[in-house]
């Protein structure tokens, strides 16, 4: 009897111990789980590590003799792109940054954590009842896989871009954007399209200058933008219900892009709106470099030819990683807004076009975008 009680009271001593360890095990997996979606720290660890050889500093004197390449070089293209537009900026540009590819993925690094802030405190405001060990550790799974996606992403990114204006999207009140030159890859792929690089330098200025006049030159637009950024991202957060099935359902196929069928509709709608501007300011600025490209350089056709047939001759790894992000639909939007503005100025003139530079209410939607005529008629039916 005594020998069974010994046992009995064992049992109790050692499953009491391990209910203590079980509750300070999931304490504590719920601590180190926090409350973050990202691990910002480790995204930029991966980023910088897939640079690899990538991630070399710019040396100090090339970088300050582009940036003064830069600024002589903005001096000169603003003019002719105010003439072009018919509108003049509030303030001149010449003040450019040039980075190299680290300092790219750092810029853009704190633009997706101020985001991503946003969809976390939307998170936890639909979070119903007390954190569990369960959802703990579906967080840190979920977040060890997407710091390797955004580390990835930014990685594959910073070796691709030439050229960023940086609109300031998330900051509070009236802020100048800024342009930004990606100095190693502009040098890079000047060298591999066997260009000079400062009329290839000239030729990446030229188009991130137009992009400064469409938010510099028209004061609601970067708040209109943010705000739309900010409602499909709360939207992604708030209606993330049923994902996994409509998942199932865009990979078996179906009309667009798999990433819209993967939307609730209001999801879609905004991100339509979305796709719609992003099209415009492609489409306006490539219009804009085509008027201007010829006063400014002497071969600027040969240039642009020769840029598009590079983006032709993607592997099929590039272009399968791009429609994973799709990073294949800004692709498209360069083609269809570049359409819809040729189409206006052909039916009507450039003066009728800069009417979208009114007011968000005369934006072209994605259907106007693509089919010119229904914009061009609405517009004429509003006006007095």
């Amino acid at each position: 009897m005594a020998r069974h009680t010994a046992r009995f009271g064992a049992g109790i001593l050692v499953g009491g111990l391990l209910a203590l360890g079980a509750s300070v095990a999931s304490r504590e997996i719920v601590r180190r789980a926090g409350t973050r979606l990202i691990d910002w720290e480790a995204v930029r660890e991966i980023a910088h590590r897939r640079l690899g050889e990538a991630a070399a500093p710019l040396p100090a004197g090339q970088r300050e003799a582009a940036e003064a390449f830069y600024r002589a070089t903005l001096l000169r293209i603003e003019p002719i792109v105010a003439e072009e537009i018919g509108s003049d900026l509030p303030a001149a540009l010449e003040t450019p940054a040039v980075v190299d590819r680290v300092g790219w993925v750092d810029l853009n690094l704190a633009t997706f954590r101020a985001l991503f802030d946003r969809v976390e405190h939307t998170l936890l405001q639909a979070q119903d009842g007390p954190d569990t060990t369960g959802r703990a550790v579906s967080r840190w799974v979920n977040r060890s896989v997407g710091n390797q996606q955004l580390g990835f992403m930014l990685a594959f990114l910073g070796r691709k871009v030439l050229g960023q204006y940086d609109v300031s999207l998330l900051a509070a009140g009236p802020v100048r954007g800024r342009l930004h030159f990606v100095e190693p890859n502009i040098v890079g792929t000047a060298a591999a399209m066997r260009l000079p690089l400062d009329e290839f330098r000239t030729f990446i200025a030229l188009h991130e200058a137009t992009h400064a006049f469409e938010f510099e030159a028209h004061p609601w637009l970067r708040p209109y933008f943010a705000g739309l950024v900010s409602e499909t991202v709360e939207l992604l957060a708030s209606e993330s219900g049923g994902l996994m099935e409509r998942m199932r359902e865009a990979l078996t196929g179906g009309e667009g892009h798999w990433l819209e069928r993967i939307m609730t509709p209001r999801q879609r709608e905004t991100f339509s709106r979305t796709q719609a501007l992003m099209s415009l300011l492609e489409g306006y600025s490539n219009h804009v470099m085509h008027a201007a490209g010829a006063r400014i350089l002497p071969n600027f056709r040969e240039i642009h030819d020769r840029f598009e047939r590079r983006g032709e001759r993607r592997g099929a790894i590039e272009r399968a990683i791009m429609r994973l992000t799709g990073l294949d639909m800004k692709m498209e939007q360069y083609a269809a807004g570049e359409r819809f503005a040729d189409a206006v100025i052909a039916q009507r003139d450039r003066a009728f076009l800069n009417r979208v530079w009114t007011g968000p209410e005369l934006l072209p939607s994605l259907d106007e975008i693509r089919a010119p005529e229904r914009w061009i008629a609405r517009v004429e039916e509003a006006a007095p």
